[in-house]
């Protein structure tokens, strides 16, 4: 103890920066730590300006195409941050960035390819990683049968060009056999903060009366951990609804869900592209559209909706068609 306080009557200023100094120091919209700056706001994500029980899709209309890769991997899960669309390809070979207004392409962002990782669905969270970002993190949902993990990833920028960083892995972890669920997809409540999984009861993606789709939400967890499990004996709240065939990606709006499912199949009604719209509140659906090609003329595969900051909704359809949802509400 004699040794401690002799240090610091040698060292008088050690001690007092030790004892003013604060870990964090908050500016404005930025905070300041000893581990770097970061941003003290909070993306709020798009919202859809309408009243979600009387949500009716009117027509689909063909706005553009995707910038086709030059490999074999298809286009996956997307999500919107204000008017940039931001969409990945299968195995997270890349992304690609595109002006929401116009579907120009703005950037085009290398990966690093895992085949386990489908890339099925993505969303923007509300926490952006470092001061000079100009996205808040990049969250994918693997849908895979082996891993069932969202993983988060920083988009930044180094030399003028753009760059994916991996943040953060959010694992599901099934406590129990009847927790279970099959090709989960995750996605993000801004208005609750919490993060929901769904996925099939039965080892199988196709639409029967006994597969099931159930739902588990968590709260969401802070990126500054690298490594997070959310557990099914643990959940803030979890749910039942019957299922249809392949999950596609989504958006949530006013804890609402909206979603597509199936493959854009003309002739197998098991296989015809869907959409629907669940009230995660009360766990009912409010809306579900059976066959999108046979009411609006459109037979695709619609792998995923994503909403922009002037409440477009968009779509791509298998293999590089971009499509808007046009709605009354």
């Amino acid at each position: 103890m004699n040794k401690f306080f002799s240090f610091f009557k040698k060292y008088p200023v050690i001690l007092v920066a030790s004892l003013v100094i604060p870990s964090s120091i908050s500016v404005g919209q930025y905070i300041f730590t000893w581990e770097g700056a970061f941003h003290n706001d909070y993306y709020q994500g798009e919202e859809l300006k309408v009243d979600d029980s009387k949500f009716e899709i009117t027509g689909i209309k063909h706005i553009g195409k995707v910038s086709q890769s030059s490999s074999n991997f298809s286009y996956q899960g997307a999500a919107c941050y204000k008017d940039k669309y931001v969409v990945c390809l299968d195995g997270l070979e890349a992304i690609q960035i595109y002006d929401s207004n116009n579907m120009k392409l703005l950037h085009h962002i290398d990966g690093t390819f895992n085949k386990e990782w489908h890339c099925n669905q993505a969303f923007f969270g509300d926490q952006y990683y470092k001061l000079t970002d100009e996205y808040p993190l990049f969250y994918v949902s693997m849908e895979h049968k082996n891993v069932h993990s969202t993983i988060a990833f920083r988009i930044y920028t180094k030399g003028g060009t753009y760059h994916l960083e991996e943040i953060q892995t959010i694992n599901l972890v099934f406590d129990y056999e009847e927790d279970t669920i099959y090709y989960p997809n995750s996605y993000y409540d801004f208005d609750d903060g919490l993060i929901y999984y769904g996925g099939y009861t039965e080892n199988s993606y196709m639409r029967s009366d006994t597969n099931k789709l159930k739902y588990y939400s968590f709260p969401m967890p802070s990126y500054r951990e690298e490594y997070y499990e959310v557990h099914t004996d643990n959940p803030i709240d979890t749910f039942i609804l019957p299922s249809e065939t392949a999950t596609q990606g989504g958006f949530i709006s006013h804890h609402h869900l909206y979603q597509t499912f199936s493959f854009g199949s003309k002739t197998d009604p098991l296989r015809a592209p869907v959409m629907r719209v669940v009230d995660l509140r009360n766990k009912t659906i409010i809306k579900e559209y059976k066959n999108l090609g046979e009411q609006f003329g459109v037979y695709t595969e619609f792998e995923h909706l994503a909403l922009n900051d002037k409440g477009r909704i968009i779509s791509l359809g298998n293999p590089f068609d971009i499509y808007e949802f046009e709605y009354k509400g």
